[in-house]
């Protein structure tokens, strides 16, 4: 029944997100142990730069490609682990209309009184993205390896630095001079990440910063419109573990 009512919440945000990319990896300072479960409630943005930016502002009347698939913004977020083993992990994340899968492990360092260990995860995603201003509407699939250290400080403090790399396909129709034309692109994203929770026992408040550069090969109606800059995701929430 309580995995019943994380699916339910999780799907009705997924149908209020919005059409930013804004998906945090959220690790926190340890994977979940064993027999328990974590469930948060947050929000997360995407904060393109430079040529990253809506192509509305730096390109205006050409392809509304990057306008919908990839725009700024500030969506729900939502994610649960459960641990199923001393060192492994399995997670669901609904970060607006994009959901990742997660599988992590944790490789333990110290077991003082600041636990440390480095998390390695493998997270598949996918999700749709939304009609915006009549700019065109499609999906997108991609796969993200984090990788973490991180350290819990008697269960009340943690903290964790990293790195994540993704590769990234949207494909839909997307308005081009007026009219719905097909697209399709690939990206790349990499770039550092760093976090911490503060709380007591069962209930934890996370914040985190990831910094990536990414690098897009798009292909709209025959023309090619890569582009590549820096993006900023902030991620937030309540954590409470069961």
């Amino acid at each position: 029944m309580r995995w019943c009512g994380l699916a339910l919440v999780i799907a009705s945000l997924a149908a209020l997100g919005g059409c930013a990319t804004a998906v945090p990896a959220m690790s926190g300072g340890s994977t979940t142990p064993a027999g328990r479960t974590d469930f948060a409630l947050g929000g997360a943005a995407r904060i393109p730069l430079g040529d990253l930016k809506d192509p509305a502002v730096i390109d205006p009347g050409q392809s509304e490609y990057r306008y919908a698939a990839d725009a700024g913004g500030v969506v729900p977020m939502a994610y649960a682990r459960y641990g199923i083993g001393r060192a492994w992990d399995l997670g669901l994340m609904v970060s607006g209309t994009t959901v990742r899968a997660e599988a992590r492990y944790e490789h333990l360092l110290d077991e003082g009184t600041a636990r440390s260990s480095l998390i390695l995860g493998l997270a598949p995603y996918g999700g749709w993205i939304p009609d915006r201003d009549q700019s065109g509407s499609g999906g997108r699939v991609g796969f993200e390896v984090p990788f973490v250290y991180g350290v819990d400080i008697g269960g009340i403090y943690e903290i964790w630095v990293g790195a994540r790399v993704s590769g990234e396909y949207v494909f839909g129709d997307f308005q081009l001079m007026g009219s719905d034309q097909r697209a399709s692109g690939g990206g790349v994203r990499a770039g550092p990440l760093i976090g911490m929770a503060l709380g007591i026992s069962r209930i934890h408040a996370l914040i985190e910063l990831t910094g990536a550069y990414e690098h897009w090969f798009i292909d709209h109606a025959g023309t090619s419109r890569d582009r590549g800059g820096f993006v900023l995701i902030p991620g937030f929430g309540i954590r409470l573990r069961f």
